[in-house]
């Protein structure tokens, strides 16, 4: 099986699988190296994805009128991250 092809289909099924509207794809630091292997910028700006942040950010603004993608590698920095951003959406 083609890796970049496998890659690209799980990442569309994600997108797809978020429904129609805005879209912000967060990435940590390996995500994005794979994100921009598979895609190009047009070709994920056709699915609805206009902006990318990395998760690790410091100087993240809210948008609530945006639907969030996670695409995260599962390790115990990210997971401490990752039970933090509920809390600031719900407090803004």
């Amino acid at each position: 099986m083609n890796v970049v092809f496998a890659v690209k289909q799980y990442i569309s099924k994600m997108i797809e699988d978020s429904g129609p509207g805005m879209k912000v794809l967060l990435m940590d630091k390996e995500t994005t190296g794979i994100v921009s292997m598979v895609y190009t910028q047009s070709e994920i700006l056709q699915k609805e994805v206009y902006l990318f942040e990395r998760i690790d950010s410091q100087n993240r603004e809210i948008m609530k009128h945006l639907k969030a993608i996670c695409f995260l590698r599962p390790t115990k920095v990210l997971h401490k991250l990752s039970c933090h951003l509920p809390r600031q959406i719900q407090n803004t």
